[in-house]
């Protein structure tokens, strides 16, 4: 009787192939997550808003409230509208007056947008504020703000006192010498293939970013916003349209997103100078401890996205 031949089994990957290929899996969704959490600097990878590859690109605008007796302002930005007319929202007013909006012009890049793209879709995006008057004047205090863009819009639509919408931040401290940082969150939605809008419209799904400040000169400030997107380019520039699909790893957007929530108040910085947090509320404790390990060195954070990898267990 003839015995079979034993069935021969594969030889397994070498160790560092193998930990290659482990790295290379995540490393778009590791990508995905540094654009949100330092949109100013990270590196530029296609998002998943638009069903096909579009170009991606950043921009920057700088702009200072204009007032002569007014101690207060609102800035309201809606990230993810390629209107140039009310992608940003502006109001100066003392702290208990009515704040009708004003329009401070068009958001980064919106100007280029329409007239280069058709649609885009929002990879990350930043707002900066920078106290720049004497630090003998340094008085009052700012917060920041992230919600759904509709009840934002609310907001910014109304003539509600300043002191009103400082009640619906979630978070709070006295005016800082450094730069206080509010950076955008997506959500599902943002992730969905198609979800990108369309020249000179204005989408409300998805978050938006509110900076209020009280008790110091509006003039007294530099804000810095900046957005990084993916576009659609128009037919006019010479440009072929983007081929018709991209490859979708199924569950990076839920991976992404649960690693945002689980790194914890990643998306503002306030709070952090002179634990400011505790004296002024609106903030627990184990918020304010999460910002401060992450805000350190975010960098050094996000580049081993250990929650991340732990997700794709």
């Amino acid at each position: 009787m003839v015995k079979a031949k034993p069935k021969q089994k594969r030889a397994p990957l070498p160790g560092p192939k193998r930990a290659a290929i482990r790295t290379v899996a995540n490393s778009y969704e590791q990508k995905l997550l540094r654009m949100v959490t330092d949109p100013c600097g990270a590196e530029l990878v296609s998002g998943l808003g638009l069903a096909t590859h579009g170009i991606c690109q950043r921009f920057v605008r700088y702009l200072t409230p204009v007032a002569t007796t007014e101690n207060a302002f609102a800035l309201i930005w809606n990230p993810n509208s390629q209107s140039s007319t009310s992608a940003v929202t502006l109001k100066v007013a003392a702290a208990g007056a009515s704040s009708p909006a004003t329009t401070p012009g068009p958001g980064p890049g919106e100007t280029f947008l329409e007239n280069n793209s058709d649609a885009m879709a929002t990879l990350g995006a930043c707002i900066e504020v920078l106290y720049t008057g004497k630090l003998t004047d340094r008085q009052g205090y700012i917060g920041v703000c992230q919600a759904p863009m509709y009840v934002l819009q609310d907001m910014a639509n109304g003539t509600s006192p300043i002191n009103d919408l400082m009640t619906y931040v979630q978070a709070v401290q006295p005016i800082p010498s450094n730069a206080v940082e509010v950076k955008w969150a997506p959500i599902l939605q943002n992730y969905l293939q198609n979800a990108g809008v369309r020249e000179t419209d204005f989408s409300a799904t998805g978050n938006g970013l509110m900076v209020v400040a009280i008790g110091v000169e509006p003039s007294k400030f530099v804000i810095k916003l900046t957005q990084a997107v993916e576009y659609i380019p128009k037919n006019i520039n010479g440009i072929p349209a983007p081929r018709v699909t991209k490859t979708v790893v199924p569950g990076t957007a839920e991976k992404v997103v649960s690693t945002l929530d689980r790194i914890g108040a990643w998306w503002h910085n306030v709070g952090d100078t002179a634990q400011a947090a505790n004296r002024m509320g609106g903030r627990m404790l184990y918020a304010a401890n999460q910002v401060a390990r992450f805000a350190s060195n975010a960098r050094a954070a996000i580049g081993p996205a250990t929650t991340l990898l732990a997700l794709t267990g």
